[in-house]
């Protein structure tokens, strides 16, 4: 009886395993059998700028996001990262430092390429950075850099040189006021996480730039890809939101 009993037991325990592994089994198989479809697709290719004093979250986050699709679509995003030269940089506060894989001279064929915001003292001294600035004029006569994407306060860098003239764009809220001042010329939107112009494409704050990044991604490969990378960013995605006030009356001032 103690035999039959063990026998028993021993059957359950290899049946349980054997149900697990085939479990497992098949979610491996159906991913496998997900990014077989993105076989023979061309690539994106994502160049993200990186220069000293830029906000982190503004780097990394969009970063992220095209990591998470390049691992979901088997390997259909490259991602490179750009600088003004190829010396190591450090973001806001020194918090991180980093070095270019390729500087603006000699960058490669983008997609996308992504320009973080910084604080408005950093931003005002790269408007008047001359190498800066003929980097956006050599874009403008590049076909293999088709679309531009600003996060936050980049979008004076492309203002400033006459980018986003007769265009739709947004920027960080706490800086709209002056923004629309400076740049009459751009169509401005207040209330949005990001605004696609077609070959150009501005966000407002910090975080924005998981919106603008996750629509691309949705452009590209589909709402299920934006939504498994959204998930697994515990991440709400959204477009359109009430943008917040500054206590007191508070607005930038020059």
């Amino acid at each position: 009886m103690q035999h039959r009993i063990c026998f028993l037991i021993l059957v359950l325990l290899v049946s349980f395993q054997l149900k697990a592994q085939q479990t497992d089994t098949s979610h491996t198989g159906k991913m496998e059998n997900f990014m077989r479809h993105f076989d023979g697709k061309d690539t994106v290719r994502i160049g993200v700028l990186a220069y000293s004093g830029m906000v982190l979250q503004d780097f990394s986050g969009p970063i992220e996001v095209f990591s998470k699709a390049k691992g979901l679509t088997n390997n259909h995003y490259n991602i490179y990262i750009i600088g003004i030269d190829k010396s190591p940089i450090s973001t806001e506060n020194h918090i991180v430092t980093t070095q270019p894989q390729y500087d603006l001279k000699n960058m490669p064929a983008c997609d996308y390429f992504f320009i973080p915001g910084a604080p408005m003292a950093v931003v005002d001294s790269l408007r008047q950075n001359t190498s800066f600035q003929n980097a956006w004029a050599r874009w403008k006569k590049r076909a293999d850099t088709s679309k531009l994407a600003s996060i936050c306060t980049a979008s004076y860098l492309l203002a400033e040189k006459g980018l986003l003239d007769g265009k739709d764009a947004t920027t960080h809220f706490f800086v709209a006021d002056d923004f629309a001042s400076l740049y009459p010329k751009v169509t401005f939107h207040k209330n949005v996480r990001f605004v696609d112009a077609g070959n150009i494409l501005t966000s407002s704050g910090v975080t924005s730039g998981i919106d603008l990044a996750l629509y691309i991604v949705g452009k590209i490969n589909g709402e299920k890809i934006q939504g498994m990378i959204s998930r697994a960013l515990q991440y709400n995605y959204h477009q359109y939101e009430k943008w917040p006030e500054a206590p007191m009356g508070m607005h930038f001032k020059r």
